[in-house]
């Protein structure tokens, strides 16, 4: 009960990520917004480790593979594809897009580690996929101001894209924290550092310096100390820890409650409404993936010998 209780406050943790996102996009872009995140994150969380577990503070040649690929995939690619998205739609309807990870984490677990995908599950799957069509033809008024591309706006591909690459990115964690036994802090300290500077790069590339990003500087520092807080500080490395006790796929499962604490949110701090199709998606995609995870469970379960 106790574990359930962390997914929990993981989920609405998560779904506050979104909100809080929007408005520190309103005092800096997207790419330094990240940097900044990871990169203060990153030394706090490296201090830390220095201090308390010494002997840990390491970073083995082992682990620098995974460690990359978690940078570049599920911190640089993911949070400037997100935040960039985020711009131009509702928080709820972008962290519930955000929810097609569970998906691109089922399919990539039987790519990845040869996971049994039954024919209920690839049902649960079908049906998962298919529950986003209504929202996603329900275009928002401030998506009216981006282009498309196979009828999708470029914001819905942006947090699509970041959806598949957080998933691979925690995939790779997985990895790391389970089966190589590594620090789960220094996993996301270094991956978050790397990852950081990657994006603080691409910010010095594109961005107008003059002499930083940041156009109103004390809410920008505002909502980056709160959302270094929640998503960096407590929910990457809570959620690195509740891999150790379950799997990658059911974490995005219970994730889908998240976009309901971006619409409370949302509607406190933005005053935004959702439409029916929000609605109508969000159930038809957590059907979807309870016929999923529910066939998931009954593999799982022990097997009774016959003589019992």
């Amino acid at each position: 009960m106790y574990l359930q209780s962390l997914v929990l406050l993981l989920c609405a943790l998560y779904g506050s990520v979104f909100v809080f996102g929007k408005l520190i996009l309103e005092s800096a872009p997207p790419l330094f917004v990240t940097a900044s995140r990871m990169i203060l994150a990153a030394l706090l969380l490296l201090l830390y480790q220095f201090i308390v577990d010494r002997k840990r503070f390491t970073l083995q040649k082992e682990h620098m593979g995974p460690v990359l690929i978690i940078g570049i995939t599920g911190v640089y690619l993911t949070n400037a594809f997100e935040f960039w998205g985020l711009q131009y739609m509702e928080a709820g309807k972008a962290c519930f897009l955000y929810s097609f990870a569970p998906i691109a984490t089922a399919v990539m677990s039987y790519l990845w580690f040869s996971e049994k995908i039954t024919l209920q599950k690839w049902m649960g799957l079908i049906i998962g996929i298919i529950g986003f069509i209504p929202l996603l033809l329900a275009r928002g008024s401030i998506e009216d101001n981006t282009a498309t591309f196979l009828y999708l706006s470029f914001a819905e591909w942006a947090i699509i894209t970041a959806a598949i690459t957080s998933s691979i990115g925690w995939l790779a964690m997985r990895e790391v924290v389970k089966n190589r036994h590594y620090s789960s802090i220094m996993a996301n300290a270094t991956s978050m550092l790397f990852g950081g500077l990657l994006s603080l790069l691409h910010s010095w590339m594109i961005d107008p310096w003059d002499p930083t990003p940041i156009s109103d500087f004390w809410p920008f520092l505002q909502w980056l100390l709160c959302l270094t807080l929640i998503s960096n500080l407590i929910c990457y490395n809570l959620h690195a820890e509740l891999l150790r006790h379950f799997s990658a796929t059911y974490l995005s499962f219970v994730g889908l409650s998240q976009p309901l604490f971006a619409a409370l949110l949302g509607f406190c701090f933005l005053a935004e409404t959702l439409s029916k199709a929000f609605w109508l998606s969000v159930t038809t995609v957590s059907f979807g993936l309870y016929l999923y995870y529910k066939d998931e469970l009954k593999q799982r379960a022990p097997k009774k010998s016959p003589s019992q």
